[in-house]
């Protein structure tokens, strides 16, 4: 995992300087600092730092005055001591003094580091760059073939049960599966509506996927999700800093509440995603609902998603088609785990009236709104395709 240090003994800038990292997703405990020269070469002795972010007003203790020369005291200690410190693999400098940045930047430039004005943004535009550059070093590594991981999610209204079924079911024919069941307790459709509760959830699964990359950094991850688990899962994956590294092989979106026109292009170039199986319930009229009472949120678990990226696979059935017999587990997903090549599938029967229905529901902003969505999800469930 990559480390930053920032030297710097002036909290609001210490502030702004963090702010940057988090917002280029550098988890924040990640992130440690300093306002001394002697804590900064301390913590070098022992620890490894991709990046250090040093100004050059630095006192040289903790209780200590500042000195113009603090910083640049810093990189000498550090240089003339190489098998006593842990040297960073990169220095950015910062100053607000114009007359320091002038005296000392040839001494950064001798280092092959970089030296900045406070004031000035470019340095922010280095900094999201230097970041780039680290996690793509690091990414491009060869992987170790490692541990087999499933991480399963389940959506609302339920306790997911399913996530049981899918562990026994793998347990028969492989051995060599670590199974994983996120569980976040009963959650409700109204807890659904509001942002804040979400969050809670995204959160929390976000701290799992640190969890499953530090404790197996080489495992190939499958991943399961239902419901509003499919969503906690993309954000999850869009929010995790960039110093977790995971290799998702094979994705499963089922009765998924995300928009049919998302894009998964970041998330499979960063997690080096192979396959995307959505999983769709043709008669899923949850995710009606779910189209129009939140706005991040469609009916791709009925619809599919667009484009070629994602293999769109559809049942007939409702919101939990996948319980609908015993054998679907063992079926259609259990083979696809163990390797072998995935099962196209279209239950799909539609009549001249559900097709353009389907036009219909698929619009947001439609004139008659919910009234109308209302009507149709009762005629659906009671006289189309029955």
């Amino acid at each position: 995992m990559s480390k930053y240090l920032i030297v710097e003994d002036n909290l609001e800038k210490f502030g702004i300087v963090k702010d940057e990292l988090l917002g280029l997703k550098i988890s924040e405990k990640d992130i440690e600092h300093v306002i001394s020269v002697n804590e900064a070469t301390n913590l070098m002795k022992v620890k490894v730092y991709s990046m250090v972010i040093l100004d050059l007003n630095l006192p040289m203790t903790k209780n200590g005055r500042a000195l113009e020369n603090g910083g640049i005291s810093l990189l000498k200690k550090i240089q003339s001591s190489p098998k006593k410190y842990n040297l960073p693999k990169q220095i950015i400098g910062l100053t607000s003094y114009e007359n320091l940045k002038k005296e000392q930047r040839s001494n950064f430039e001798n280092l092959s580091f970089s030296l900045y004005d406070f004031e000035l943004s470019d340095w922010k535009v280095v900094l999201a760059n230097k970041i780039a550059w680290d996690q793509s070093s690091n990414t491009s590594k060869i992987r170790v073939a490692g541990k087999k991981v499933i991480l399963s999610v389940h959506g609302i209204r339920t306790l997911g049960h399913w996530q049981n079924k899918l562990e026994s079911a793998i347990s028969k024919h492989e051995d060599d599966f670590v199974v994983e069941n996120f569980k976040y307790n009963y959650f409700s459709a109204i807890q659904l509506l509001l942002p804040k509760y979400r969050e809670i959830v995204i959160r929390k699964l976000t701290a799992e996927l640190e969890r499953l990359s530090e404790q197996y950094p080489d495992a190939q991850l499958t991943v399961f999700a239902h419901s509003f688990g499919t969503y906690a899962v993309v954000k999850a994956l869009e929010s995790l800093p960039i110093s977790c590294d995971l290799n998702i092989k094979k994705l499963f979106l089922v009765s998924s509440v995300m928009k049919s026109d998302y894009c998964f292009n970041n998330l499979s170039r960063r997690y080096f995603i192979k396959n995307i199986f959505n999983e769709c319930g043709y008669n899923d009229n949850v995710l009606i609902l779910s189209h129009y009472a939140c706005v991040d949120m469609g009916m791709a678990g009925r619809s599919g998603f667009e484009g070629s990226q994602v293999i769109n696979r559809f049942y007939k059935g409702g919101h939990d088609f996948f319980n609908r017999e015993n054998c679907f587990i063992e079926k259609f997903w259990v083979p696809t785990i163990c390797g072998n090549d995935a099962t196209q599938v279209d239950e799909r029967k539609f009549s001249s009236l559900r097709e353009n229905v389907e036009i219909l529901l698929y619009t947001r902003h439609i004139p008659f709104g919910l009234f109308f969505t209302i009507l149709v999800v009762i005629a659906a469930t009671l006289f189309l395709d029955k």
